[in-house]
């Protein structure tokens, strides 16, 4: 077996660095032109058939999941995709990407304040707590209020924080699943659960699938991009880097990603860099750097092994 060369890890961090931050102007782009809640319903099916294909030829050894994983799973997919990956769809439509990027970057923290309270406060620190104020109060910074455009994006930047929450609750529930799925088919059942349910939440909402169709390029370029970089190409060198590299320098990808959405959405889609932009940014990923470091880990005996978070922007 030939070892792997030493950059392959880095190149792969590097792909989640760019991939996963990019998503978010991909997303923009694709909500300029199509019904948010169908297109993301496409772009999970898709992926998620592809990676129910993978787990058929990288899984079968393991057996088909189980109900109670098809349940398990499915509420993550739930959690992260439909109401977390959904509602960012949504939001985007008045909100810029590297504002919503920023805004979404609050997930650790949130994490941060959710397992100090399953542990009791065990695993709280001051630097933790002080972490949690400087990123709402950067937020704050970020969704600074500026007239007409402010009023029209309001609804967005609180649909945001919902989706942030959504995924807290689903990176949690996901480590606690009982019966473990290897990762591509838990990736397939997550992603079918929620194209699902998005293909629901459209209907609902009575939005027009025939603007799917009548689309420009652009548009289904940006929905291509999604299905292939976003959640086949990133997801698997995420997982990849999880087993080469260590947790705390693949997690580094929370500093980064709002860093590279809001550069991409600065030169490519001409986004303002507002004072509240630069300044609320910047407390954020410091926020998010202080409150990832300043957690004390909880073990417990009785808890299964952890799996690591995933995002699903």
């Amino acid at each position: 077996m030939k070892p792997t060369p030493s950059f392959l890890p880095w190149l792969a961090l590097f792909t989640i660095y760019v991939v996963w931050g990019s998503t978010y102007l991909a997303i923009r782009i694709v909500v300029h032109d199509m019904p948010p809640f169908a297109a993301a319903s496409v772009r999970f099916l898709l992926a998620g058939l592809i990676m129910g294909l993978a787990a058929t030829r990288f899984d079968r050894a393991n057996g088909w999941p189980t109900r109670r994983q098809w349940l398990d799973y499915g509420l993550v997919g739930l959690l992260l995709l439909a109401f977390g990956n959904g509602l960012v769809m949504w939001a985007e439509r008045t909100v810029p990407s590297g504002i919503a990027a920023l805004v979404v970057a609050t997930v650790p923290l949130w994490l941060t304040l959710m397992e100090g309270v399953l542990s009791r406060g065990a695993s709280w620190t001051a630097r933790a707590w002080v972490g949690v104020a400087i990123g709402l109060l950067g937020v704050g910074f970020v969704a600074e209020p500026g007239g007409a455009d402010f009023a029209a994006q309001w609804p967005g930047i609180l649909a945001l924080q919902v989706a942030a929450l959504s995924w807290c609750a689903g990176s949690l529930y996901v480590k606690r699943v009982p019966q473990k799925l290897p990762v591509v088919s838990a990736s397939a059942v997550q992603m079918l659960v929620g194209g699902a349910a998005l293909v629901l939440e459209s209907l609902a909402r009575g939005e027009d699938w025939s603007r799917l169709l009548s689309a420009p390029p652009a548009a289904w370029g940006g929905l291509l991009y999604l299905v292939i970089a976003g959640s086949l190409i990133g997801f698997t060198a995420f997982a990849y880097c999880l087993t080469v590299m260590p947790a705390s320098v693949v997690g580094t990808y929370a500093y980064v990603n709002p860093v590279v959405a809001v550069a991409l959405g600065f030169l490519i889609l001409d986004e303002p860099l507002t004072r509240g932009v630069l300044w609320g940014g910047a407390m954020i990923v410091l926020a998010v750097v202080l409150a990832t470091t300043g957690t004390k880990p909880v073990q417990s005996p009785s808890t299964p092994q952890a799996e690591p978070e995933r995002k699903a922007a």
